[in-house]
């Protein structure tokens, strides 16, 4: 179990399986809630998904999307928005989406 005390600067999530078909004019609309507002910024050549006074931003790579917040977003809030992308991208993709914990301290 993962302490609700972990801020974003404790952990991303990796999205699996890797080879996710999304489609770039549908990316926002299945990378961010529904039940929370949110708003798109470009900053520095990179896309941040800004929901209330928090954010977060996508990079992918071999083993899948990497979500990343920004440091002080709760565990609670983080873990509510990625549930929700990885059920929206079920529905769109017919897989199975398995959402893994990453834990960003050094050992």
């Amino acid at each position: 179990m993962y302490s609700t005390h972990m801020k974003g600067k404790d952990f991303e999530f990796l999205i699996t399986p890797a080879d996710l078909d999304i489609n770039p004019a549908d990316f926002d609309r299945l990378m961010t809630p529904d039940t929370k507002p949110w708003t798109k910024v470009i900053k520095n050549d990179r896309t941040y998904y800004q929901v209330g006074k928090d954010a977060f931003s996508y990079s992918h790579g071999t083993p899948g999307i990497q979500m990343s917040f920004t440091p002080d977003t709760t565990f609670e809030k983080a873990r509510q928005i990625v549930e929700e992308v990885a059920h929206k991208l079920e529905k769109h993709t017919g897989k199975e989406i398995e959402v893994l914990f990453v834990p960003t301290d050094p050992i």
